[in-house]
């Protein structure tokens, strides 16, 4: 269902700062179809399968299947995902492993990836509103590399939030690993999956920019194997959509690993339970310090968003359009007046991550 784009022209549009890790950097505008596509084919249920057959005929194809099973009152009847069983066994795997402690960081490598504006570019909208809710116009530019997930897994139908990352592939979108898979050996990979830019259920169109689907999703390492938060992140890489590349289409944020434990954060997403109700992009803003004291994988804001935001972006550096995703929403403090929103610490992880995706 993807469509290969000609991307040579990428080291001319950005300048990427890439310190090698111990996993080395693909180099730009190198292909990746020489191995086989990492990540696993989340597909389409039966039941999007009826759905995309019953609105356009026997030869639906994956794509309108998963749209047309996504229908107003499957979306709002879709559950945070939080709520799945999957991620309160995954929550009490990692309290009880001891992974919720105070573990070392693995850091030391630098990447910096730049935003791109993307074929709407920047409007002039003024200064951005300081307020809990930005109430962003569907063409801004965070709002539109931000958006709502939706996924079936394990019978059940749930939301996430994600963001729209820059790379060479202009397919990329990332958000929580739990927003991917349920996490462990034996877990099971979200179905369904599909991801709207700029949801506003205030709109008459509540998917300004159309619904995309995934063709592949990759969960860190460590959260596909035993659902550890500290690797609680994952890409969705995105098939094209009327023959448009996502990035290429709305743009994308940029991305940064191992600046530090202590930074300015501005977090976005879409918040499920009271009081806000899911429909509206919502953004937190707060100084980010490891969730315990001293070293650690995880780091916190404060932050009031309330289940249903998991996957949401934390970005760096943020000018009121773009900036830099370190960090994804991915735990709370508690389930009723969350005062505390927590990331995996975007370290070597995230910069190797972002090496396997960055050209599919």
């Amino acid at each position: 269902m993807r469509v290969l784009a000609n991307r040579a022209n990428w080291a001319t549009k950005v300048a990427v700062a890439l310190v090698l890790a111990a996993a080395p950097a693909l180099a730009l505008g190198q292909s990746a179809s020489a191995a086989p596509a990492p990540g696993l084919d989340p597909g389409a249920t039966a039941d999007a399968w009826a759905a995309g057959r019953a609105a356009y005929g026997a030869g639906a194809t994956e794509h309108q299947a998963i749209v047309a099973y996504w229908t107003p009152e499957r979306m709002r009847a879709a559950q945070p995902a939080e709520e799945s069983p999957a991620y309160r066994q995954a929550v009490k795997r990692y309290v009880d492993s001891g992974q919720a402690a105070p573990q070392s960081v693995d850091r030391g490598a630098r990447l910096t990836v730049p935003p791109a504006a993307g074929a709407l570019g920047v409007p002039n909208n003024g200064p951005v509103p300081a307020a809990l809710n930005p109430n962003f116009a569907s063409n801004h530019p965070t709002a539109r590399t931000s958006g709502k997930v939706f996924f079936t897994l394990n019978g059940g139908n749930f939301v996430c939030s994600a963001t729209v990352i820059n790379s060479e592939g202009q397919d990329t979108v990332w958000t929580a690993g739990h927003c991917t898979h349920s996490g462990g050996a034996a877990g099971a990979l979200a179905t369904n999956w599909a991801f709207v830019p700029a949801f506003d259920d205030d709109l008459a169109n509540q998917r300004p920019f159309g619904t995309w689907t995934a063709a592949r999703l990759i969960p860190a390492p460590a959260w596909q194997a035993s659902g550890n938060f500290n690797e609680d992140m994952a890409v969705a890489i995105m098939n094209t959509l009327n023959g448009r590349h996502i990035v290429t289409q709305l743009g994308g944020q940029g991305l940064d690993v191992n600046r530090g434990l202590n930074v300015a954060i501005n977090a976005f997403g879409y918040p499920q339970e009271a009081p806000f109700d899911g429909g509206n992009l919502m953004r937190c803003s707060g100084a980010s310090q490891p969730e315990f004291p001293g070293a650690t994988q995880t780091i916190r804001i404060p932050c009031d968003m309330t289940r249903g935001s998991s996957g949401g972006g934390w970005l760096l550096n943020w000018d009121g359009n773009f900036g830099y995703l370190y960090g994804v929403n991915s735990r709370i403090d508690r389930i009723v007046s969350p005062t505390i929103m927590i990331s995996p610490f975007f370290d070597n992880t995230a910069l190797n991550l972002y090496n396997q995706t960055r050209n599919l």
